[in-house]
C-alpha cells in the first residue's frame, strides 16, 4: 500500500501538483492505508491524501442507519402483509445484509409512500369548500 501510494502521489503531482490525491477503496485496504498514514504522517500524513471508503461501504453504511431508524417501526410488517417478500429477506432489509435487494425495498417503500400522498393531497382538494384556500397558495 506504501507503493500505491507513493505511485499515486508521483501522478498526481505531475498531472496536477496543486491537487491533493483522493484514493477509494474497501474495508480491509482503508484501514491498511490509515495505519500507514498514521505511521508515516510526513510522507503519507492526512493533510497529504485523502483516504475513503469505495461507494459501495458507505451505501452500506447508509443502508445500515435506515435500518436502524426502520427497526420495531413495523416497516418489515408491512412489506411481509403486501406480499413484497417474506419475513427472513424483509428482516434482511434491516440489516442491509444484500444491497442491491435492501436498495430495492427502500425504492419500492418511497415510491408507494408518495403514490399515498398524492392520493392524500387529491382527496384533501377534493373535500375543500369554496370558502377554504387551498394549502401551497398563500398569495
Amino acid at each position: 500500500m506504501k507503493h500505491t501510494l507513493y505511485v499515486v502521489q508521483k501522478v498526481v503531482n505531475l498531472l496536477n501538483p496543486q491537487q491533493t490525491p483522493v484514493i477509494c477503496m474497501d474495508q480491509p485496504l482503508y484501514a491498511l492505508t490509515k495505519q500507514i498514514q498514521w505511521k508515516w504522517p510526513q510522507l503519507y500524513g492526512e493533510d497529504k491524501f485523502v483516504i475513503m471508503f469505495g461507494p459501495l461501504h458507505i451505501e452500506m453504511g447508509a443502508l445500515r442507519l435506515i435500518g436502524e431508524w426502520l427497526d420495531q417501526s413495523g416497516w418489515t410488517d408491512a412489506l411481509v402483509q403486501a406480499n413484497v417478500t417474506s419475513a427472513g429477506i424483509a428482516d434482511s432489509y434491516v440489516k442491509a445484509s444484500h444491497v442491491g435487494r435492501t436498495r430495492r425495498a427502500h425504492e419500492v417503500t418511497v415510491c408507494a409512500l408518495y403514490k399515498l400522498l398524492g392520493t392524500a393531497y387529491d382527496q384533501y382538494v377534493q373535500e375543500l369548500s369554496s370558502d377554504d384556500q387551498l394549502l401551497g397558495n398563500e398569495e
